[in-house]
């Protein structure tokens, strides 16, 4: 018995195929929306994770993610997701976190850079 599996489906993609794969990909990320912070009193492994589930579940919210050694926040949103700054407090407030030094913008427009903690003022900078 054969296990191969048959033609058109065991050729390699070709290149015009990944390019198109690689537009599309291109095309969502702009459409995204990346919102960093800075998270006072993530220390515990388990909190960060239960902050990722909690924040996934809210609308617009399409990737959370707590990072405990630099202590930042990243999420991936959609361009009209409403979540401001009071709301993500709110949200995180019974984990005993607050998040600080908000910054909203398209996900493509500039390099990833952790925010730094310790360079954060005690009052968040609004939304860019």
């Amino acid at each position: 018995m054969r296990t191969s599996i048959p033609p058109p489906y065991n050729k390699v993609p070709k290149r015009g195929f990944l390019l198109a794969m690689a537009l599309v990909a291109s095309f969502v990320l702009k459409a995204q929306h990346l919102v960093q912070a800075a998270v006072d009193g993530l220390q515990d492994p388990l909190v960060a994770y239960e902050a990722t589930l909690l924040l996934e579940q809210q609308e617009g919210v399409l990737m959370a993610r707590f990072d405990v050694r630099t202590q930042n926040m990243m999420l991936r949103v959609t361009p009209n997701c409403q979540l401001d700054r009071a709301t993500l407090n709110a949200l995180l407030a019974p984990l005993a976190l607050q998040a600080g030094c908000l910054v909203r913008r398209t996900a493509l427009s500039e390099p990833f850079r952790h925010i730094d903690p310790a360079a954060c003022t005690p009052t968040p900078q609004q939304y860019k």
